[in-house]
């Protein structure tokens, strides 16, 4: 047995031995590996790059994930597109507004050539007739007589800031011209125009009463104040103008009210200040400044006093009418307009 084993592990050394040493093998082997090995660098890079691929993939889909769900939760609050839609109306209302100022100041323009044309018409007659017969005497008392209540003289040149005569303030001069017979007979004799501007109504007003009233004036724009002056003194009429926030300072009771309030719907951070936007802004329902001085009207009218006041059709006339009629008030529509874009309103208000 002992001589069994030892030629056994003899004979497995050797062929372990002869293994190791086979160059053959060796051979094959590196030429296998030689195939293999590019093949599998292939792979490996292939495998890194997809592992590469899926990192990126899965922050896209984390990314995407994220957004899905910003885009879930805003789902559940609803777009108000409510406040956009009131600034563009308010925006195209404001731009009706400067419309009809630079649509009235044509108006005025064309009138002035036309009151030219007539003017030299006439002093051609007047010449003519002078010529034809040097003892004739041509009275002209006529000319201008009726009644008609023409916009006064005015130069807002000098006032930028000063809001320009418009449709509004024709619409105006037309109520006081309308109502021209009850102005007469109901004797005033205090007078106040608020918010004057450019004072052509006061103006206006003095035209049909002359000097049988006492006139005053008030704005919160201090250059409307000196426009007003000036275009009293351009129509000799005597009045007072001071600046103020409607008549807070004035303790006295007037017979006759005047009053084109802004009355555009506006933002309600629009109506501070003092220069031109404080003369059409109105707030969000065109009344902010309005259903102030209506609050305080009784305090402001005499027994028989009259407010003549200029409203939009957006101002809510309706609700207006119900609580100044709470309050005690006879509310009479003088007259009303379209222009392009407004729908205009002059009433008259006076204790019952």
């Amino acid at each position: 047995m002992d001589i069994d084993t030892e030629s056994t592990a003899t004979s497995l050394d050797e062929n372990t031995e002869n293994f190791c040493d086979n160059p053959t093998r060796d051979t094959i082997a590196e030429g296998l590996m030689g195939l293999i090995k590019p093949t599998v660098d292939q792979l490996d890079e292939r495998v890194r790059a997809t592992r590469l691929s899926q990192v990126e993939l899965r922050q896209c889909i984390e990314g995407l994930s994220e957004e899905l769900k910003r885009i879930s939760e805003d789902q559940k609050h609803s777009i108000d597109l409510e406040v956009y839609l009131k600034k563009l109306i308010n925006a195209k209302q404001r731009v009706t507004v400067l419309s009809n100022i630079l649509q009235s100041a044509q108006e005025r323009l064309n009138r002035v050539h036309m009151s030219i044309d007539k003017e030299t018409v006439k002093r051609k007659v007047l010449l003519n007739n002078t010529i034809e017969d040097p003892h004739s005497v041509v009275l002209s008392k006529n000319i201008g007589s009726s009644m008609s209540l023409q916009t006064p003289l005015y130069n807002l040149n000098d006032f930028p800031d000063v809001y320009e005569p418009s449709e509004d303030t024709h619409l105006f001069i037309d109520a006081l011209e309308k109502d021209m017979k009850y102005i007469i007979n109901s004797k005033p004799t205090l007078a106040c125009e608020i918010g004057c501007g450019s004072g052509v109504l006061i103006a206006a007003l003095a035209k049909i009463l002359k000097s049988t009233c006492c006139y005053f004036c008030t704005d919160i724009n201090p250059k409307a104040c000196i426009a007003t002056t000036r275009t009293a003194k351009m129509n000799k009429v005597p009045l007072e103008c001071t600046r103020m926030d409607l008549t807070t300072n004035l303790k006295c009771k007037f017979d006759i009210v005047l009053f084109n309030p802004p009355y555009v719907l506006t933002e309600e951070l629009e109506i501070f200040g003092c220069g031109l936007n404080r003369a059409f802004a109105g707030g969000l329902r065109g009344r902010s400044v309005t259903d102030r001085l209506l609050n305080n009207l009784n305090d402001i009218l005499s027994d028989n006093g009259v407010c003549y006041l200029l409203l939009l059709k957006e101002n809510n006339i309706g609700e207006i009418g119900e609580k100044m009629g709470e309050k005690g008030f006879k509310i009479k529509l003088v007259i009303q307009r379209k222009i392009p874009g407004e729908h205009l309103f002059v009433y008259k208000f006076s204790k019952a």
